[in-house]
């Protein structure tokens, strides 16, 4: 029999556990994690920007705690117009800045943190942070966002809040919290009728089965909602559900099915950033799969796009690769330079991956030494961060004896494409034509 939900069933604590500090951690502590290690990096704005981010937490929170007394009233203004003057001396040209004035100008006009102006300056905050790789951070203030809802959250805004909660959690490898957070979005979306939401929610729980190892229930989930979504005609949710199937039959080793449902998730994306983030996955499957003109191809034209800075250099390293694995030193060392300029944006992951990447490339070209220089930064970059199973990697190639573990430039382009994927190749063809033209 169906359950029936009610509005206790929509709160915040339902997706993100009770309010406030967990016992025995600091409130927002993430953030003030960011400001030690980009203090430690010598980079003060990047430091008190992140000191301002939890500042502005405090203020929110102090603001939805609610302030019944003449005290309390004097209190929090005072911590308002200190936040508020702090900001001001940060540099309005970094986006950061511009969120947290965006946060502070909100609160001022309403007055109250229960308000529509502060809520949507907070889920715009926590997007930009989820954009900058900063996942933790952006799950806290999505929290406060989800807050300003007061006790309850309206129905119809509860799926999509829970969808989100989903995805930072999910991305954070917390499996168990994603799970409630996708089963709470899935719920909401049965009683508000949003079929769309509804379907996004059984993905998010594919995407964690196939992180648990799951995937013969993956694919079975994932081929569920593309047939659902085709027969209702819901074509962005069946563009990420083609571009699901595509990660598990990856992972399950049918390359050419996982490029053919990566090219149909591509075809159909109407988002434009994830139309180029499929594009950059399926520039890596046809470089996997030796196509390395046509991944080159699909590289190029994430690069020369208007897409996320994550994205397009996600598609530059790919790029890097080819070059250097196929001995065009010219392009290797373009690339490589390119990367350089920006490796201090790259989330930790990124930048440590970077690093292994050029140090491959210099290697292959006879300079074994350089490389190892290169590792070694990257080494220091996974200890700081705790990327452990990057930093052995890197170790372990850093070690090997005149680079006898380094692939080297052998791989060669593979012949024509199969019939079965001459269409996907003719297709990115003309789309490169029609997005790049002379």
């Amino acid at each position: 029999m169906a359950r029936s939900f009610g509005l206790s069933d929509f709160t915040p604590q339902r997706v993100f556990g009770q309010a406030g500090r967990a016992s025995g951690s600091a409130w927002h502590e993430d953030f003030l994690e960011r400001a030690r290690l980009e203090r430690e990096r010598n980079d003060d704005a990047a430091s008190r920007c992140a000191l301002a981010a939890y500042l502005v937490a405090r203020v929110i929170d102090r603001a939805l705690e609610g302030t019944p007394t003449d005290e309390d009233r004097q209190a929090y203004a005072w911590q308002v117009e200190s936040v508020r003057r702090y900001v001001g001396e940060l540099d309005d040209r970094r986006p950061e800045t511009r969120h947290l004035d965006g946060i502070l100008d909100a609160l001022r006009v309403t007055a109250t943190a229960c308000s529509s102006a502060v809520r949507m300056a907070l889920t715009a905050f926590a997007y930009f942070l989820e954009h900058e790789g900063r996942l933790a951070e952006a799950l806290e203030v999505l929290s406060l966002a989800a807050r300003t809802h007061g006790a309850a959250i309206p129905p119809s805004d509860f799926p999509a809040i829970a969808l989100f909660a989903g995805r930072l959690n999910r991305l954070q490898a917390h499996f168990e919290a994603a799970t409630i957070a996708y089963a709470a979005a899935e719920e909401g979306a049965l009683v508000t009728g949003d079929v769309n939401a509804r379907l996004v929610s059984r993905l998010g729980r594919a995407h964690v089965m196939r992180s648990q190892g799951n995937l013969p229930l993956a694919k079975q989930t994932v081929e569920g909602v593309i047939t659902e979504a085709q027969t209702i005609g819901l074509t962005d949710t069946l563009s990420r559900a083609y571009a699901d199937l595509g990660a598990v039959l990856t992972v399950q080793g049918d390359r050419l099915g996982a490029l053919r449902a990566t090219y149909e998730a591509f075809r159909l994306a109407n988002d434009p950033l994830n139309r180029m983030r499929y594009l950059g996955d399926l520039g890596v499957e046809l470089s996997e799969l030796g196509y390395y003109d046509v991944a080159r191809i699909a590289f190029g034209i994430v690069v020369a796009s208007n897409t996320s800075f994550i994205v397009k250099t996600n598609a530059r390293l790919e790029l890097m690769e080819i070059e250097s694995a196929s001995g065009n030193r010219v392009a290797f060392e373009r690339h490589r330079g390119e990367l350089r300029e920006g490796a201090g944006r790259m989330p930790p992951t990124m930048g440590v991956d970077y690093r292994y990447k050029s140090g491959l490339g210099l290697a292959r070209f006879g300079q074994l030494a350089r490389a190892r220089e290169v590792w070694a930064e990257g080494m220091r970059l996974a200890e700081t961060h705790h990327l452990n199973e990057w930093y052995f990697r890197l170790e372990r190639t850093s070690r090997q004896p005149d680079g006898a573990a380094i692939p080297q430039q052998a791989r060669a382009e593979a012949k024509a494409p199969p019939e079965a994927i001459a269409d996907l190749a003719a297709g990115l063809t003309a789309y490169a034509e029609e997005a790049m033209p002379a």
